[in-house]
This record gives structure tokens, sequence and C-alpha cells, in this order.
């Protein structure tokens, strides 16, 4: 790469579009590098506000990106002037335009998610994730093949062919060197992103891109009993949730089993109380159909949760007047988040047990985990093993980290 081309004040044509593709470039790549590290859950777990950072620069990056597009716009119509017998490089344009417009308008979708509702966020999502998926592999191949490498050993094996005098028709079979190169290096990375594209389509077909395999051991095996489900909560009432659920997680997971699991409600209550499995089985639980919206831009519809109210467990162990919050801390032991008491006594709010007549897997907060449907997922704390109530404000793991504190889905 020229470096030069950044920082000389370019007068020819061809020297500034080269210098708009090159600055195009290193953004798009800045772009892709963050954009895959904030989906890594090991990224996740290792730096949490590392990733808050990295969220608020992918953004604004994305932003600068922008400008490059909109400083071609006005050269466009004399740029594909000089490209009328050169369709390739014309394809070529067409589909960098595509994909970077798409990126963009995406983009700007998830970032006002707030204004624009669930249902276009998810969209957006599914969108962003498109237009990354194919303008990843397509950067690397273009990278690869435009490099000077590449064009060394495309001359090399020109100038032996010639020096042999083999003639290429068409009725020969070969394959010229260079026309093999690209196949070659094309068919390497379409190879490569195969699993990432498999994965990122697989929440939206479900079971028809496969079948989802279990993390751990069977949940008969490890919890004893097993809650019985309501008639409205299992098929074919219950469970007809659309969507699948992306599984993010702070710390490593913990091993929650009907052995180790308690479950804890104390602070300034009444009447503390401490259940073990066996115990918190036998607690009255309700069903109810709620939708389930991340921060992050996905959502899952229409899934049927049975639990039991947050608001009759506070009733049950009796609120004293000085409580202001209630606090969710998670088996993690570093999760933790809060609702005010106003917020903790709406009707939807659910200590979740199980979801479509099964008990929660542990990937996804189970065995209990919270669920606040009108509010984004990360107040819905997963693994849930106490619940605290308290006088002073305490901020959550996220809101610490520069999530807002108002979770509110705007819908």
């Amino acid at each position: 790469m020229d470096w030069n081309v950044f920082i000389r004040r370019q007068k020819k044509f061809g020297r500034k579009l080269k210098q708009l593709h090159h600055w195009n470039a290193i953004l798009f790549m800045i772009l892709a590098v963050t954009g895959f590290l904030l989906l890594s859950s090991e990224f996740r777990q290792g730096f949490p506000q590392i990733r808050i950072w990295m969220r608020d620069s992918h953004i604004w990056i994305g932003f600068i990106s922008i400008l490059p597009i909109l400083i071609y716009l006005p050269k466009m119509l004399k740029h594909l002037s000089t490209l009328q017998k050169r369709k390739n490089h014309r394809i070529n344009l067409y589909f960098v335009l595509f994909i970077l417009l798409g990126l963009v308008v995406s983009g700007i979708g998830l970032y006002f998610h707030r204004e624009i509702g669930p249902e276009w966020s998810s969209v957006s999502l599914f969108l962003h994730d498109g237009f990354t998926y194919m303008g990843v592999p397509y950067l690397i191949y273009h990278s690869i093949t435009r490099s000077e490498v590449f064009k060394s050993l495309q001359k090399r094996k020109a100038d032996k062919l010639r020096e042999k005098r083999m003639i290429i028709d068409d009725s020969d079979p070969i394959i010229d060197r260079r026309t093999l190169l690209k196949r070659g290096t094309g068919g390497a990375i379409a190879i490569l992103f195969t699993p990432f594209i498999y994965q990122w389509l697989k929440p939206y077909f479900g079971s028809s891109l496969g079948t989802p395999v279990k993390s751990g051991l069977p949940l008969t095996e490890v919890f004893s009993p097993l809650p019985v489900p309501a008639e409205d909560s299992a098929p074919p009432i219950g469970g007809g949730r659309k969507g699948e659920f992306r599984y993010y997680t702070v710390v490593s997971m913990p091993e929650v089993t009907g052995k180790n699991f308690t479950f804890t409600v104390d602070g300034l209550v009444e009447r503390p109380e401490e259940w073990n499995w066996p115990e918190f089985v036998q607690l009255n639980r309700k069903v109810q159909v709620s939708d389930f919206h991340c921060v992050t831009g996905w959502s899952v519809y229409s899934v049927t949760w049975e639990g039991i109210k947050l608001k009759d467990l506070l009733e049950h162990v009796g609120i004293r007047g000085s409580a202001r919050y209630v606090k969710f801390y998670s088996q993690d032991g570093v999760y933790t988040d809060t609702l005010t008491i106003d917020q903790a006594m709406r009707e939807d709010v659910m200590i979740a047990m199980l979801i479509d007549g099964d008990l929660i897997e542990t990937k996804n907060g189970g065995p209990v985990r919270l669920i606040v449907p009108e509010m984004y997922a990360y107040k819905s704390v997963k693994w849930l093993n106490r619940i605290e109530l308290i006088e002073e404000e305490h901020i959550g793991y996220w809101e610490k980290r520069g999530y807002e504190k108002d979770a509110w889905i705007k819908t």
C-alpha cells in the first residue's frame, strides 16, 4: 500500500479516487475487527469495560465512514464514465456501494433502536449482520487479489507459460493461472466464513438448520424433582415463540444443580426466607406470554414463561417502609442489577423457572432467572439466587460500564 496517498494533496482524478478507496478500506477494516470482537463471548467476559469503549468507538467510526461515501458521490458519474469498457470494475463498484450503504443504513437503525422499536431493530440487526458477512469476505478477497504478492505470482506464472508457448483456447480444459488463483482464493475464503454465516442464519431459521445441542448434563440428571408445567405453559397451548435466543455471559456460566441451589430473599423485609430446590419448586407459579428484547438489537417474541410473580414473592416476605430498591444477584457471583419498588411490583415481572414448559437451560440463565418484559434484557438477571431489598440505589453491572439506567423499551 502506498501510504503517501493518505498525506499528499492529490490533484489528479485517479489519485483522488485511490485516496478515497484507501481511506474507505482502512475504516471498513477497523469496523470489521471491532464488530467481530463485540460479538465474541470471550472478549465480553475478559474485557467488559473495554467492550463498552469499543462499542462506542465502533459507532463513531461507523458515522465517520459515511464521509468517504459523501465525498465520492459527486465524483461517481465521472468515475463511471471512465469504466464504460471495464464491466468487471463497474460490477465491483456497484457491489461495494451496495455493501457500504447497507451497513450505514442498518447501522443507523441499530443506533436509534429505541426510537424505531424492537421490530425494526431486529430487521436492522439481521441486515447489518448480512452485509457484514458479505462485505468482510469480499474485502479479504479483494485485498489478496489486488496485493503485490498476488500480482507477482500471476506475472511469474505468465512468464513461464510464455516460455513454454502454451496455447489456451476454447477447447482447452486448462484454466489460466490468474483465474485459478482467484477462484481458489475465493473458495478458501467462502469455506472459512461458512461456519460464521451458519451461526448468523441459525437463529432466524431455528431447527431447519439443524438440531440444537444442549449444553451440560440433561436437566433431569441435575434437578430433582422437576417442576410439573401448567397446562397452558407447555405445547400445544404454550411454546409458540418466534425467534431464537443469543447467549451471552460476563463470566463463565455457574454450575447450578439441585444440590447447590438456594434462593434467598432478605434485606429490608419483614420475614427473610431461604428455599432449597425441592422447596422452591413447590412455590405457586403463574404463566405469562411476553416478548424478550436485547439491547443489541435482537428479539424473541411470544415466549411462554412460567414462574413466581415477583410481586407475590415480595408481598409474601413483607416490604419494610424504608425499602426503595430491589437488588438482584446472580449465582455467577459477579452480575447484579436493580429495580425500584414500583418497577418490581409490576404484574409482568417474573422469577421464571420454565420456558415453553421446560426447565430453563443453564445457557439461558436457568434454572431460575428474572424476566422484566418491558425492559431490555440486561435487567433480566440470569442464574438468579438472591433478592435483597435496599434503601440506597445500586448501579447494575452493565450500567456501571456505560449502559443506560433507563432500560425501558419504546414500542
